[in-house]
């Protein structure tokens, strides 16, 4: 197994439902040979769908990857049948801010918590069983759309969610993910015909998932940022336009090389302009 890869490489996997998250990166390590790994945003074990894997040091940057959305399409079962303008005012009046508390099968702390509902659309109701509707919803991190269908249900006379697939997280989509059939198969390339074109289709740098934006430093600070010393003004080579202070940054050298995660401690269009001073502060050093 090429090191590069099992050491610092993310999985956009294509979780099937039947099985735990935690699951699926187990057999992510067994198969790979990575020395850990790690996923991000759990999905219940009947939910399909986008499931971020990585392996090694990528762990670390699995607060970066996950994005602050998630999108789902999913069907709700309600118990007594909806008129369509009844079931759209129900998705209006439950987008937007609301407070959850998580439902019995999740591992967290069972107290209320502020959840954003940013996008919740009908997209279709079944002409075989009008109790079923077709939908697709955009959240923040930590809404339960089980509990969603559930709450909705109280306004309606009972609903739940009868099934479930997450299509996005921030902006990786389905489209990117691969089976564990895919990953199975370009294992088994590796090992027997020494062909390890599929395996470096399906394992990605992590960065490349890191929608943040972008801050170049002089190759010159690299030692500097590898012994712990915080980014000075004068080491900036380039920004992003219009990034706010406190905003996080990707950081990369001139040489185009991924170093890491930090906090910009002006705008960037001051930090272009000073010639002293921490112009953004280290959050996670990546680069060896």
């Amino acid at each position: 197994m090429p090191p590069e890869l099992v050491e610092d490489g993310l999985i956009i996997l294509d979780k099937p439902a039947g099985h735990t998250s935690h699951e699926l990166s187990a057999f992510v390590k067994r198969l790979t040979g990575a020395k850990r790994t790690g996923h991000a945003g759990t999905l219940d074990p009947q939910v399909s769908g986008v499931l971020p894997v990585a392996l090694g040091r990528a762990t670390k940057l699995l607060r970066y990857i996950a994005g602050e959305t998630k999108t789902y399409v999913g069907i709700i079962k309600f118990r007594e049948i909806q008129p369509r303008e009844r079931i759209e005012a129900l998705f209006k009046k439950f987008t937007g801010e609301l407070v959850q508390t998580p439902p019995k099968i999740s591992a967290v702390r069972k107290v209320p918590r502020k959840r954003t509902v940013y996008h919740l659309k009908l997209l279709e109701v079944s002409a075989e069983n009008p109790r079923l509707a077709l939908f697709e919803a955009e959240v923040g991190a930590g809404t339960y759309i089980r509990t969603l269908c559930e709450d909705m249900g109280r306004e309606c006379g009972g609903a739940r969610m009868e099934e479930l697939r997450r299509v996005a997280v921030g902006d990786i989509n389905e489209g990117q993910a691969v089976t564990m059939q895919d990953l199975t198969d370009a294992v088994w390339l590796l090992d027997n015909r020494k062909d390890e074109s599929a395996l470096r289709r399906i394992i990605h740098a992590p960065e490349r998932f890191i929608g943040l934006p972008k801050a170049v430093i002089k190759d010159s600070a690299i030692p500097s940022v590898r012994s712990g010393a915080q980014i000075a003004a004068p080491a900036v080579a380039k920004m992003a336009p219009h990034i706010p202070a406190k905003a996080r940054v990707a950081i990369y050298s001139e040489s185009g090389q991924f170093v890491g995660v930090g906090i910009a401690m002006s705008q960037s269009e001051e930090i272009g302009g000073m010639r002293r001073g921490i112009a953004i502060r280290l959050e996670r050093v990546h680069i060896r």
